[in-house]
């Protein structure tokens, strides 16, 4: 809502501003016919000043004296103002380069009130009569164009006293500029009217130049005390850029200051036009960074840098005509600064609303002028009063950052304010996750503890395992070298022995062969859906018949959540041979340690609201000391009293690959035991119960 009465009130002011550029309304004014304007009817003090606008008689291609015979010259009638590019073929005017004379008859009302003539600027040089009398002149009217020397100086010239018909005779010559002839009304009114419109408009131009570069200089010292804030840099470049072409243009302040000629005039004009471009989209690329493209910035460069380059090294002649090149760059720049602005809008980026509505205003003033010069409409430049309105919008963008960075202050500011008032629980804070992070690296040292031992058990298990059976042939093979062992019985026997220990040896290189390809995902799984309760009967089937060779009773029972459970629609997805693996091992292992009379009870059983079928071996063998828990599943890793006894000729890599077996199936495998009572091994599975005989 703040936003739209700051609007609001900045339409109005640059709305007054407008009023006040503005002439006073009144009566219509008369307009010239056949080369005559009648203001005999006039009330000059009433209705105020009066353009002389209409039809002008037009001798194109000759400077003719105030003192011809104009009856026996024919002339063309032409509207004015108006350049005499457009005029028609038989005005003998080609192009905008040549000489002309323009005449025009006025017929004043009865009074002494002393009349005075406004004359604008006229392209490019010009020597104005009044009654064969001459009034003014700039630069210098040629046939040639060497002889042609171009100026602009607007200025105000009385008209001969008591005179009621003036008779104008106007030469122009150009051969500077694209267009030539008179582009803007020449006024008639009485003298103390017209200097005072004169002062007001002069002192217009003052205030909008000095302003351009107070605010211009203004921004430029912000950026160079807060480079963050880039955007200001080229917004102070486009007040300077604009200011510098308002400096030259209409009332030609700096012309009138400082003798530069108008040759320089007009390359200050179109330099500072081509570079405006460049600052204009410049500012918009660093105010909304996200949203701008930085391609377009480096062609807005490129291109604003060579039509100013182009302007600095050729005569006016030459880009002069290539004004609709300039104007072309300038509207591709406001019509893609606007879809920048509107995207910044959409994406509610800070200031955006303020920034567009500038743009916007400025843009249609700057669109306005290029209508102006190429004579599509009558009006006066808007491009400095766009650019109040748009600077009016700059200030509303600062002083809204000033305050959000007042507002950050005042946040800090409290928030530093709260750390202080809360800085006790703030170290209690502190100290506690201290606390934590040194448990935790506690943790962390009694694990790589833990994993240090595993390694030097590790170490000494395998050279054990491999220099064990190594020594006992080497020493078989030396006692058979030696000639201990003769007798043929014997020699054979030791040969066998030999054998063992090497299958042994193998079987332990094999198992370690496995794991290191389980470990590295190198043994390929066949999954397939398989019915729990087949999978289930068929391993109750095998290992009941070996369990009772040996004394040992073996069941299994089915469950769901703890209660009894028919597992006739649980499937789970397994490699049925590596699981037949992992099972054998848990079996064998529980086997080979216990006594005749004792019990191996399997229980499967499914958790629904999980998914998971939990697979426990209860066994009521020794058990397993609480120091060899945290080992159990590591490679290598045996200990007399532990699961992977040397009594069982185990590898001790058994567990470590069940392990590697059950993970790949996406389940888990721990073990807890009590030493004398028995220990059981639960694997975890993902499962799931269907109806009827589906899969997955």
């Amino acid at each position: 809502m703040r936003r739209i009465v700051w609007a609001a009130v900045c339409a109005v002011m640059i709305g007054l501003c407008f009023a006040g550029y503005a002439a006073p309304a009144g009566a219509a004014a008369p307009r010239a016919e056949g080369g005559t304007l009648d203001l005999s009817g006039w009330n000059f003090e009433r209705d105020g000043t009066v353009p002389l606008a209409g039809e002008w008689m037009f001798y194109g291609g000759r400077l003719l004296p105030p003192d011809t015979d104009w009856q026996r010259i024919a002339g063309l009638p032409v509207q004015v103002p108006g350049t005499w590019n457009y005029y028609p073929e038989e005005s003998g005017m080609k192009g905008g380069q040549g000489y002309a004379t323009y005449r025009l008859n006025i017929r004043l009302p009865d009074g002494d009130e002393p009349f005075a003539l406004h004359i604008p600027n006229i392209l490019t040089a010009y020597k104005l009569w009044a009654n064969g009398r001459e009034l003014a002149s700039a630069g210098r009217v040629a046939v040639e164009a060497s002889q042609s020397r171009a100026e602009q100086t607007p200025r105000i010239v009385i008209l001969q006293r008591g005179a009621r018909t003036v008779e104008l005779v106007l030469q122009v010559s150009n051969y500077e500029h694209r267009k030539g002839g008179i582009r803007q009304n020449l006024t008639v009114g009485t003298s103390q009217t017209l200097i005072a419109a004169q002062m007001k408009k002069t002192a217009i131009t003052m205030i909008v130049l000095g302003s351009l570069l107070i605010i211009g200089f203004y921004h430029i010292g912000l950026y160079a005390l807060r480079r963050q804030e880039g955007f200001t840099l080229y917004f102070g470049l486009l007040c300077l850029f604009v200011a510098a072409r308002i400096s030259v243009t209409g009332e030609a302040i700096l012309l009138q200051w400082l003798p530069l000629g108008w040759e320089i005039g007009m390359k200050i004009d179109y330099i500072s036009f081509a570079l405006s471009g460049v600052a204009g989209y410049a500012y918009i690329y660093r105010l909304f960074p996200g949203e701008a493209s930085k391609a377009f910035m480096r062609a807005a460069l490129i291109s604003g840098g060579a039509l100013a380059l182009l302007a600095l090294s050729t005569p006016s002649i030459v880009y002069t005509k290539l004004l609709g090149g300039y104007q072309l760059y300038i509207f591709v720049v406001c019509v893609y600064s606007l879809y920048v602005m509107a995207l910044a809008c959409w994406r509610k980026r800070e200031s955006a609303a303020f920034a567009m509505t500038g743009i916007l205003a400025f843009a249609v003033t700057v669109v306005h002028d290029m209508l102006m010069y190429n004579e599509w409409l009558q009006s006066t430049e808007l491009v400095p009063f766009g650019l109040y309105f748009f600077i009016l919008m700059q200030a509303l963008i600062i002083s809204g950052r000033f305050s959000g960075a007042l507002r950050r202050v005042g946040q800090v500011t409290g928030e530093l304010r709260e750390l202080n008032a809360h800085l006790e629980e703030r170290i209690a804070q502190r100290t506690e996750e201290l606390r934590r992070s040194n448990e935790t690296l506690e943790r962390t040292n009694r694990e790589l503890e833990r994993m240090e031992r595993s390694r030097r058990h590790l170490i000494t298990n395998i050279s054990h395992d491999l220099r064990t059976p190594l020594t006992l042939v080497r020493g078989y093979l030396e006692a058979m070298k030696d000639g201990v062992v003769k007798d043929p019985k014997q020699q054979d026997k030791y040969i066998g022995m030999m054998l063992n220990k090497l299958g042994a040896l193998n079987g332990l290189i094999q198992d370690l062969f496995e794991l290191s390809k389980l470990e590295a995902g190198q043994i390929p799984f066949q999954f397939g859906d398989v019915k729990l309760a087949d999978w289930a009967a068929r391993l109750c089937e095998h290992y009941e018949i070996d369990a009772g060779t040996r004394g040992i009773k073996l069941d299994c029972s089915f469950r769901s959540g703890g209660a009894p459970w028919n597992p006739e629609h649980a499937v789970i997805r397994i490699d049925t041979a590596r699981m037949d693996q992992v099972m054998a091992n848990l079996i064998y292992n529980a086997l080979d340690h216990m006594e005749s009379g004792g019990r191996i009870h399997i229980v499967f059983d499914y958790r629904p609201r999980d998914n998971r079928l939990e697979i426990a071996v209860h066994d009521t063998g020794p058990g397993i000391d609480p120091e060899d828990m945290p080992f159990l599943f590591d490679r290598f890793y045996k200990k007399d009293k532990s699961r992977n006894s040397a009594k069982c000729s185990g590898s001790g890599l058994g567990l470590a690959i069940a392990k590697e077996i059950v993970e790949t199936h996406g389940g888990t495998i721990e073990a807890d035991s009590v030493p004398g009572e028995g220990s059981v091994f639960r694997i975890r599975l993902p499962a799931k119960e269907v109806k009827g005989s589906g899969g997955w």
